[in-house]
């Protein structure tokens, strides 16, 4: 199995952000490493939170002198809090030279951004270069673009001429009643159809991410995405009313 490198926010109340990726990834016996930007109380989308910025700098120095990061496999960036993690973080994997960079880039959704704007152009700069893997929604698509995504022919073209080997789009509308996740690599093209649902839970893109990325090691890896968004799916349904994703109950059924 691999060893990787997660790094993103760490909610104590609400699987998003780590929460969410690492139990995916272990689902499938892989060892992580996971690195907490910011550790909070709990998402936003549950009440104001309360926490503290994580020193991402002086962390990755250690665990550099520590030798933990030799033989990484991969690694797997999520939200980060401010411009300067982001730097931090993209100098460091330009020295590490990962095989496998999934970069998920958590700026935002219907419409706006939910980080700083110095944050987003910090990930589109210094970490796309670097990505193998690109996990965006259809917003953060056309914000890192600055081309209007709006429907999957665009999402398929704009993500066929980024430098980058594999795009997951998620969000991406078909009809009024359905929202596509679709796959580009190079001229190859798959998607996954579900029902638009009215509201999801906090933490499916951070889920998905994880999922995606657990199943590139194994034989499997042609059925990723598929397999992928039917356990998220499968989480969604049972969480219910409840508001939080139901991680643990959807990696129990899928096993």
């Amino acid at each position: 199995m691999a060893r990787i490198l997660a790094i993103s926010s760490q909610v104590v109340f609400g699987p998003v952000g780590l929460s969410a990726i690492v139990p995916a990834l272990q689902a499938e016996g892989h060892e992580v490493l996971a690195l907490p930007t910011v550790v909070l109380s709990n998402h936003p989308g549950h009440g104001k939170p309360v926490g503290a910025l994580q020193d991402i700098a002086s962390m990755m120095d250690a665990l550099e002198k520590l030798g933990a990061l030799k033989n990484i496999d991969a690694v797997l960036t999520g939200y980060f809090a401010t411009a300067s993690q982001v730097e931090t973080v993209a100098a460091v994997l330009g020295r590490l030279q990962c095989p496998i960079v999934l970069v998920d880039p958590v700026i935002g959704d219907h419409g706006r951004l939910y980080v700083g704007e110095d944050v987003a152009v910090a990930i589109r700069d210094h970490l796309l270069p670097l990505a193998t893997i690109l996990t965006p929604n259809i917003f953060e698509l056309s914000w890192l673009v600055g081309v209007s995504v709006d429907d999957r022919k665009t999402a398929i073209s704009v993500a066929q001429n980024l430098n980058i080997d594999t795009v997951i789009v998620t969000s991406v509308p078909v009809g009024i009643a359905q929202l596509a996740t679709v796959l580009v690599r190079g001229p190859h093209v798959s998607e996954v159809v579900s029902p638009k649902l009215s509201s999801v839970p906090h933490g499916t893109g951070d889920y998905l991410s994880g999922l995606f990325l657990a199943r590139q090691f194994s034989t499997r890896k042609n059925h990723a995405l598929q397999e992928s968004v039917a356990i998220l799916q499968s989480a969604i349904a049972l969480s219910g009313s409840t508001g939080v994703l139901a991680v643990a109950e959807a990696l129990h059924k899928s096993l």
